[in-house]
């Protein structure tokens, strides 16, 4: 793949991870704050648990009262419960007396008190006119205490389907009072497959404080003998004391009802299980309490044993968390506050955040495409001008243009890095194409020279027949010297092509620099007599690390230049200096004519030779690039320039030294 094309598929696989990212941190948010709800609602189902403490009276309820559902919808007294919404959602709330013989349901509103019973019975006896006494037919029997706290007992009985007859009963349910139909009640009989149905409603207003109420469904036996067989009734047996109507607290809705909050739903129950108070709630699809008697067993075990308990219930993709306090009388558990939260608002929000997110970073992907897009193309048509810029510096027969100047050079980056690196690369193969284009002329220059000298001793030696042998040896001796000249053109030819190579296979060790300057003087004064060469340092302690032997090499090269440079009977000084710590800096210097700056410039090049004085000897340039290939190879540095006192010229070579092992 091309450069740009990476960019943008490797970008691209990195974008592609921010919405994971976004994603993962909306879910610890969501973790977060369904944490934080628990908080709240513990809290609120604390104090809540407080506040209806001083209702403890209201928590005082018998364990077999009815439990009377308070209604949400209107119902139509026809005998039928799929047509009514209540009746039809509190199909599994019936309470069941003498195994199914009864089945009783109960709800309320504001004025009327509704009762729904099924009861089961083959053979159902309907009223005759023919018999006065109210216990000649499958009847109903409803009894409760007014208001003035008296026992009242009403009859309800039909001569077939339809609408029932309510009458007010004596004490032994066989005669009516007064006569007369009961008209505030109003209910409707209606047969089953396993027997019949009542539906009926009367004024709750006529039930006392107390709230007491009880039914009871009695079966006459045979349509002749018509004498009440089977009585079953939701009393205990042998007990005569009506059942309790267990309603929804209005006080204690009224305790709590500033506390109403329409995401949340709040239910106070009783110590049997039993909802007493419900509030708020109405925007939760699953209900914590409400139009049920009795909250769940596993959702209030430890709370009615007086541990606080938190809850939280998964229904689908909704979660329910449910707070549960207890209320306490003294030390007694007599009832507990639960609070319900769903986390669909919590959800919803969370969905809204994501769908924020998935937006921002859809925007964010598409604005950071665009500008990688445009950063690779501006990127792709730098690489290119400079590929095409770097072809251009090279002309059609193979040479480097003198001007090398790249434009992206000037700039910052890596491209402008290449560019530099480039351009000093091609600076370098400049400077080598440079001297190879030097060696055939100081080729020619310094090898017509000797091949001439040998031309003339032959032709010499060939047109001279009677010359005497010492003329014949001075031509001989002159063609032996030219050819000992070529000999040396070669050597020094060989010896810098190949110097990089010999440099790398030799060993190096440490060996004191101070000792072989020392006694590398000292042998040159014993060859060279005529000349006046100086050391001045110590003569041993100084270690460096490398090749003595390239090293005595490198001296070679910089004395030869100081001995053909220097002004006769002056002296040559070789001097250490160690003053600067981690480094040894030997100084070469030589009193003579002083070397102009673009001389000084190339001297390093090689095949580059200014000398205007000819020592019968051939020089190249060689022995300088020589020695500068020797000074790197000991990580050293080897500069050539004039001194200061304008009285010649010094050579200075800097090695780094080393602690001897």
């Amino acid at each position: 793949m091309k450069l740009g094309t990476r960019l943008l598929v490797f970008s691209s696989i990195f974008l592609v991870t921010l919405p994971l990212l976004g994603y993962y941190f909306i879910e610890k948010i969501e973790r977060s704050l369904l944490q934080g709800q628990q908080e709240v609602q513990s809290m609120t189902a604390s104090a809540l648990a407080t506040v209806v403490k001083g209702y403890t009276d209201l928590f005082d309820v018998e364990e077999d009262a009815i439990y009377v559902y308070p209604k949400k919808k209107n119902i139509s007294i026809d005998g039928y419960i799929i047509e009514d919404e209540d009746w039809y959602k509190l199909k599994d709330k019936f309470t069941v007396y003498k195994d199914s013989y009864l089945s009783s349901l109960l709800t309320e509103d504001a004025r009327y008190i509704y009762v729904f019973l099924k009861v089961k019975d083959r053979d159902i006896i309907y009223r005759n006119p023919r018999y006065a006494s109210l216990d000649s037919s499958d009847h109903i029997r409803l009894e409760y205490l007014d208001k003035d706290g008296q026992r009242r007992r009403l009859v309800m009985l039909t001569e077939g389907q339809g609408n029932i007859s309510v009458y007010e009963a004596g004490d032994e349910w066989k005669t009516w009072k007064n006569g007369r139909h009961i008209s505030a009640v109003y209910g409707v009989w209606r047969e089953t497959s396993a027997g019949y149905d009542v539906e009926l409603r009367f004024p709750s207003e006529w039930l006392g404080s107390d709230r007491r109420l009880s039914i009871s469904v009695v079966d006459v036996f045979g349509e002749n003998e018509r004498y009440p067989d089977t009585i079953v009734s939701t009393q205990l047996l042998g007990n005569q004391i009506l059942n309790p109507l267990l309603f929804h607290s209005r006080k204690i809705g009224d305790a709590i009802a500033g506390l109403k909050d329409s995401s949340s739903q709040i239910c106070v129950i009783d110590k049997y299980r039993r909802v007493r108070a419900v509030i708020g709630g109405q925007q939760m699809n699953d209900s914590l309490c409400q139009a049920t008697d009795k909250v769940s067993k596993a959702l209030v075990e430890n709370v009615l044993k007086g541990e606080e308990q938190l809850e939280t219930i998964s229904k689908g993709d909704e979660v329910l968390i449910v707070a549960a306090h207890p209320v306490f009388d003294a030390s007694d558990t007599i009832g507990a506050v639960l609070v319900g939260s769903s986390s669909k608002q919590i959800l919803a929000r969370q969905r809204v955040t994501l769908n924020e997110v998935i937006l921002a970073t859809a925007g964010m992907v598409a604005l950071v495409f665009i500008s990688l897009l445009i950063f690779s193309s501006w990127l792709a048509y730098r690489i290119n001008r400079l590929k095409k810029q770097a072809a251009s510096l090279v002309d059609d027969s193979g040479r480097i243009i003198d001007n090398i100047n790249l434009p992206d050079s000037r700039h910052r980056d890596e491209i402008g890095e290449l560019s530099r690196s480039f351009t000093a690369l091609l600076d370098r193969l400049n400077d080598y194409t440079s001297f190879l284009e030097t060696v055939p002329r100081m080729l020619r220059h310094e090898i017509l020279n000797p091949v001439n000298t040998i031309s003339m001793s032959l032709q010499s030696l060939q047109g001279k027949s009677d010359l005497s042998d010492n003329d014949e040896t001075g031509d001989i001796t002159t063609a032996g010297n030219a050819i000992q000249q070529l000999q040396l053109i070669v050597s020094s030819l060989t010896e810098a092509a190949n110097i990089d190579d010999a440099l790398t296979q030799d060993e190096t060790e440490t060996f004191d620099i101070a000792a072989l300057l020392d006694e590398y003087v000292s042998n040159s004064r014993r060859k060279h007599h005529d000349a006046d060469l100086q050391y001045h340092g110590i003569n041993r302690g100084v270690f460096v690390e490398g090749n003595d032997i390239r090293m005595v090499q490198l001296l070679d090269k910089i004395k030869d230049n100081a001995l053909d440079f220097a002004t006769p009977e002056t002296g040559i000084v070789f001097e250490l200096d160690i003053s600067q710590g981690d480094r040894a800096i030997i100084y070469i210097k030589n009193e003579g004519d002083s070397i102009p700056q673009q001389q000084l410039d190339m001297l390093f090049q090689g095949m580059v030779s200014h000398r205007s004085v000819k020592t019968g000897m051939p020089h190249l340039g060689i022995g300088l690039y020589v020695a500068h290939k020797i000074a790197q190879f000991h990580q050293g540095q080897l500069k050539i320039a004039n001194r200061r006192d304008k009285q010649g010229v010094e050579v200075v070579l800097v090695l780094p030294t080393v602690k001897n092992r």
